[in-house]
């Protein structure tokens, strides 16, 4: 299946931070509080990305499993033998655990599992956008546009991970989750080393961090 892009970010001009103020807006200032909410963001959204992954490999090894098992119930029941009703009574059991564990990793890895995470990411994306607009400065318009597409990129109904996530079966293979993480951990480590960029420069200019 092919899957919509994702939007690209440039990366944010780290030069903005020496500017002086402007038009009544003061240079940028490091905010711990922001360098936190983007640093939790990341890690909630990794974390997202890992646990996905992992259900993607294990949902792949227990199909794998429950057909080597049915191919091996086909063959003992054809050889209908006393001999083979042991290692066919194995082969079913085998084969209902699997199947169960395999419902199991579905159910995980697929949207309505994961909605209390969306839910988290749109709170968290909330408070940063509050946080960065409530001391409007040089830097302000330059950071909300990276908000947005950090945004379109994990919630938007289209081309998004909740929007791929909510498709067909609900669940993503590991190939398109790793393409969709290598976008957003690049967006969310340009907004990291921007809040990295102004908490090394705050002694030199002047600025406190808050």
């Amino acid at each position: 299946m092919r899957w919509p892009a994702l939007t690209r970010t440039k990366p944010l001009g780290l030069a903005v931070i020496f500017l002086v103020s402007l038009g009544g807006c003061v240079a940028p200032q490091y905010d711990d509080q922001t360098d936190k909410l983007i640093s939790q963001l990341q890690a909630d959204v990794d974390t997202e990305f890992a646990t996905l992954i992992s259900l993607d490999h294990k949902i792949a090894s227990l199909t794998k499993k429950a057909e080597a098992l049915n191919q091996r119930i086909s063959t003992l029941t054809a050889e209908n033998s006393a001999g083979a009703a042991s290692d066919l009574a194995a082969a079913k059991n085998g084969l209902a655990l699997a199947e169960k564990n395999l419902a199991d990793a579905k159910t995980k890895a697929g949207y309505d599992a994961n909605i209390a995470f969306y839910i988290k990411v749109d709170v968290s994306l909330v408070s940063l956008q509050t946080r960065i607009d409530a001391e409007p400065n040089l830097a302000t318009p330059r950071l909300d546009t990276a908000i947005a597409k950090l945004r379109d990129n994990l919630l938007a109904d289209k081309g998004s991970l909740q929007a791929a996530h909510q498709l067909e079966s609900g669940i993503i293979a590991e190939a398109q989750l790793r393409l969709m993480q290598q976008l957003i951990d690049a967006q969310l480590s340009s907004l990291l080393t921007y809040e990295l960029q102004l908490k090394s420069g705050s002694g030199a200019t002047g600025g406190a961090a808050k």
